[in-house]
């Protein structure tokens, strides 16, 4: 009994999540700020380089961290972009004094 009220709690968490980050990805566009792709590699941005310190401060699960971006995105912040993993990954190289 134990178990199946485990799954299907699992399964209400992962359709709330996928519904959150869906929303959010509408939202700031669907397609990369620098390339313009749209495709299954999409992730959040945080555009002042303040992730690590937002998880922090949420200090929270996961769905608790994306409904407060999705919050923040609809009271109209400019904190969060889309990127593909490719210019995500190229940012971050370059924030660390890397030349891709």
């Amino acid at each position: 009994m134990r178990t199946v009220y485990k799954a299907k709690k699992q399964e209400i968490d992962r359709k709330y999540h996928q519904r959150i980050k869906k929303e959010i990805f509408v939202l700031l566009g669907d397609r990369c700020a620098i390339c313009g792709y749209s495709g299954l590699s999409l992730q959040v941005d945080h555009v002042n380089n303040d992730g690590a310190f937002e998880r922090k401060k949420i200090n929270s699960g996961s769905s608790r961290y994306w409904k407060n971006i999705l919050d923040k995105i609809k009271e109209g912040s400019n904190e969060y972009q889309l990127l593909c993993a490719n210019c995500n990954t190229e940012k971050e190289l370059k924030r660390r004094g890397y030349r891709p």
